[in-house]
């Protein structure tokens, strides 16, 4: 049997999965990450980056008794790399929680530029992400941009060193913040201001498109195939929905992640647009965007607070407490802001656990609102990402927001998303709604 390895790299960790081609889920398995940070940039160093995915992919290729098709990756996030002319990191993995400061920005772009960039590229300009830290890196470290032959991301370059060849995808180049979304070719307007060539950029294809074959000193190294395929992937809140069987107008995916996300197929870009929220090509034969809106690292915050109110407890120590917290916690509610100004005086440990959790849904529930006034619906809500490990923490939001929450295949949808969309380029499924139904039927079994 042939099989196809997924991997879903994400902010902190890249989890990946290993499919077979009758749609059986064989394995899934993660490493993380390990960021520096210096002043306000958090920073991957390109070699750990890199061995850290292929860790994943050894790991997998390993369980597989026959040969691995086609491997795909969705990334999270726009990490900027820039390469010297011999295709050598001249900086480190620019992680896009790293911050610019707003006077930088304003040296850079105009106040009409800083407000096109969201109709050109679907993403809201703003302190982190590649449009930011090209205006660092012009303003205070213009002799890297002189000594740029390749400006990529990580994902892209990870898929360099894997084919020998460049190329990104539509959906993996939104948060770039360097390509017209809408035409799918990059934008004049930020090539010209940062002296740019097209290339000195990855090509841009369709996600689905295979790149190329694994090297042979690769394939050795990995356990693959000269014949193996790289297949283009998507952004990963995209490929988690596609991994969960989110393809409709009124359904949503609750994708919780480092960011929690609610993301919601629709049929227009301009409406898509209207709605201010985040926009992405979405599949490639049914609805074709996808609108998102997101509690900006909301896990680390919730990480934050378990940390300052029980310490190093396990996960399953703190469901035991959550588990035991009454609905509205006594009227605690967190507010997320850091520092001092989140008070529990006179609430028992598992009203503060449950509290934490609560809190976190109730921001999911007040945005919902919100974009429901805009005209986003939800007849079914599923979820995905790390929080649905845990029943308990799923329980409490699905109290909060009122309604039953579907989780399908939970933390590793992303990576399971990728695996099918390998599948797909390579020809072995017809498209995304027949991908994800071979999946789902034996997963039923």
């Amino acid at each position: 049997m042939k099989y196809y390895i997924g991997l879903d790299i994400g902010t902190s960790a890249v989890k990946g999965a290993l499919m077979g081609e009758d749609g059986t889920v064989v394995r899934v398995t993660d490493k993380k990450f390990s960021y520096v940070f210096e002043g306000s940039f958090k920073l991957l160093d390109p070699d750990r980056f890199v061995n850290t995915c292929f860790a994943v992919i050894r790991d997998l290729a390993s369980s597989a008794d026959g040969a691995i098709a086609a491997l795909c990756s969705c990334c999270a996030s726009g990490n900027p790399l820039f390469l010297d002319e011999d295709l050598k990191p001249l900086t480190r993995i620019i992680g896009w929680q790293s911050e610019i400061p707003q006077e930088d920005l304003d040296a850079v772009y105009t106040k009409r530029e800083q407000d096109d960039i969201y109709r050109i590229v679907g993403w809201d300009f703003f302190n982190g992400m590649p449009a930011a830290n090209l205006a660092w890196i012009k303003l205070h470290r213009p002799d890297i941009l002189k000594k740029t032959k390749m400006l990529t991301m990580s994902a892209e370059y990870m898929n360099f060193l894997l084919t020998g060849k460049w190329g990104v995808s539509r959906s993996m180049g939104t948060p770039f913040y360097l390509i017209d979304q809408e035409k799918g070719e990059y934008s004049r307007m930020m090539l010209d201001k940062f002296g740019l060539r097209e290339d000195m950029l990855p090509p841009i294809f369709e996600k689905g498109t295979v790149l190329g074959s694994v090297l042979p000193d690769k394939a050795e190294e990995l356990g693959l195939d000269t014949s193996t395929k790289i297949v283009l992937g998507s952004f990963d809140h995209p490929s988690g929905a596609l991994g969960a069987g989110v393809f409709d107008e009124g359904d949503l995916l609750l994708s919780c992640g480092t960011s929690w996300v609610e993301l919601f197929p629709v049929a227009s870009r301009d409406f898509a647009l209207s709605t201010g929220c985040l926009v992405d090509k979405f599949m490639i034969g049914g609805t074709p965007w996808c609108v998102m809106a997101s509690v900006d690292s909301l896990s680390d915050r919730i990480d934050a607070l378990r940390k300052r109110f029980f310490g190093g407890i396990s996960y399953d120590e703190f469901d035991v407490l959550a588990a035991a917290g009454k609905p509205g916690c006594g009227g605690l509610r967190f507010g997320f802001t850091g520092g001092d100004g989140e008070k529990a005086e006179g609430h028992e440990k598992p009203d503060i656990a449950r509290a934490i959790i609560e809190s976190g849904a109730y921001l999911l529930k007040d945005n919902l609102a919100k974009l429901r006034k805009i005209g986003l619906h939800a007849d079914r809500i599923t979820a995905i990402g790390g929080i649905t490990n845990s029943k308990v923490c799923m329980d409490i939001i699905s109290d909060v927001m009122g309604g039953k929450i579907n989780v399908v295949n939970g933390q590793s949808a992303g990576a399971v998303g990728s695996c099918l969309l390998a599948g797909i380029g390579t020809g072995a499924f017809p498209g995304e709604k027949e991908a994800f139904e071979i999946m789902r039927r034996r997963q039923i079994k």
